[in-house]
C-alpha cells in the first residue's frame, strides 16, 4: 500500500496499520482478554512458535508494544456469562496544554498504549479502547472501567503535559460502548439458523442490538451509542422472564387468544338464546297478567250485579274492593 499522509487541522496522520485476521485476533486476546501465549496457542489450536511469529509481526507494524507500559487493571474472577463492557470510544477536550504536546503532534498523532489506540488532535484526544471489563451487572462492569480510565487519563496528563481531568468539567464524552452477555443462547439459536440478529433503534435508526460470535465468545450485545446500558438491562430482564416464568410463545399466545374469542362467541350465542327465552317468558307473563286483569274486571261486574240483587254478602263485596 502506498504511504499517504492525510491532513487534519494541520496535523500529520500516519498511514493506517493493516492487520491480518490472525493478527487482529491475537492482539485482542493479548491486550483485551489477557491470555498467555500458551492459552492463545491452545485456543487457536496451533504451536507456541506460531503465536510468537504473529506477535513479532505486530511489533514490527507498531500495533503492539510487547506488554510494556501497561496501566494497572483490577479484575476479579469472571465467567463467560458475565456482562462484558468493551468497544468504548472517548472524545476528550483538552483543558490546557503546553509546547510539549504540540511537539508530539509534529511527530505523530496516533499511538498505541496498553492495547488502546490514542489519536491526538489540536485541542482534543480520541481514545479507542482495546479493553474489556466484566461484571455481574452493567453497573459493576462500568465501575471497573471508570477506575481504569481514571488511571490511564492521569498517566496521559503526565506524559503529554496536558489537562484532561478536572472536577465538574464536562470535557469527556463517551462516543460508543458495548455491553455484551457471553454464552448467549440467543446467539446460539441465531447460529443454529445460520442467521445474525441486527436490531436498529426506531427513534434514530442506529444499530442497537446484535448477536456476535467473534473469537468464539457467543455474545449478544447492546451497542447503541446512547442507550446501550439501559438496553442491556431491558434485554436481560426480558430474557430472565423467559427463563424463570416460561411465558407462552407468540404462537401459543395467539392460539389462546383465538380460543378465547371462539369461546366468547359461543358464550355470546348462548346468552342470546337465554335472552330470547326470557323474552318469551316475559311475553307469557304479560299475557297472564292481562288475563287476570280481564277476569278481575268480569268478577267485579258480576259482584255488582249480585249487590244489586242482594245476593252477595257485604263481606264478599269488601274482599273485591266494591
Amino acid at each position: 500500500m502506498e504511504k499517504k499522509e492525510v491532513e487534519k487541522e494541520g496535523l500529520k496522520c500516519p498511514r493506517k496499520i493493516k492487520l491480518t485476521n490472525a493478527e487482529k485476533e491475537i492482539l485482542h486476546l493479548i491486550t483485551d482478554e489477557f491470555l498467555t501465549i500458551k492459552q492463545i496457542a491452545k485456543q487457536r489450536d496451533c504451536t507456541i512458535q506460531a503465536i510468537y511469529k504473529v506477535i513479532k509481526s505486530l511489533k514490527q507494524k507498531g500495533a503492539y508494544d510487547g506488554g510494556l507500559n501497561k496501566v494497572e487493571k483490577i479484575e476479579s474472577t469472571f465467567n463467560q456469562s458475565d456482562i462484558r463492557l468493551h468497544g468504548q470510544e472517548f472524545n476528550i477536550r483538552i483543558l490546557w496544554q503546553d509546547s510539549k504536546y504540540q511537539e508530539l503532534l509534529q511527530k505523530s498523532n496516533t499511538l498505541f498504549l496498553d492495547g488502546n489506540t490514542i489519536r491526538l488532535y489540536k485541542n482534543s484526544i480520541e481514545i479507542y479502547s482495546g479493553q474489556s471489563f466484566y461484571g455481574k451487572s452493567p453497573e459493576e462492569a462500568e465501575n471497573k472501567s471508570l477506575e481504569y480510565w481514571n488511571r490511564l487519563l492521569a498517566r496521559l496528563e503526565h506524559d503529554f503535559n496536558v489537562g484532561l481531568l478536572k472536577s465538574r468539567a464536562r470535557n469527556i464524552k463517551i462516543v460508543n460502548q458495548h455491553f455484551a452477555r457471553g454464552n448467549s443462547e440467543i446467539c446460539d439459536n441465531a447460529r443454529a439458523n445460520k442467521e445474525r440478529i441486527w436490531i436498529y433503534a426506531s427513534e434514530d435508526g442506529k444499530l442497537a442490538y446484535i448477536t456476535d460470535d467473534s473469537f468464539g465468545f457467543r455474545e449478544d450485545e447492546t451497542v447503541h451509542p446512547i442507550t446501550a446500558k439501559p438496553d442491556r438491562k431491558a434485554v436481560d430482564k426480558q430474557v430472565n422472564d423467559w427463563r424463570i416464568n416460561d411465558p407462552p410463545t407468540n404462537s401459543e399466545l395467539a392460539t389462546n387468544i383465538n380460543n378465547f374469542v371462539l369461546g366468547f362467541d359461543t358464550y355470546g350465542k348462548n346468552i342470546l338464546t337465554h335472552i330470547n327465552v326470557l323474552n318469551q317468558m316475559a311475553q307469557s307473563q304479560k299475557a297472564q297478567t292481562q288475563a287476570i286483569k280481564q277476569l278481575t274486571k268480569v268478577m267485579k261486574g258480576v259482584l255488582k250485579e249480585n249487590k244489586k240483587l242482594k245476593l252477595g254478602s257485604q263481606k264478599e263485596l269488601n274482599e273485591w274492593g266494591i
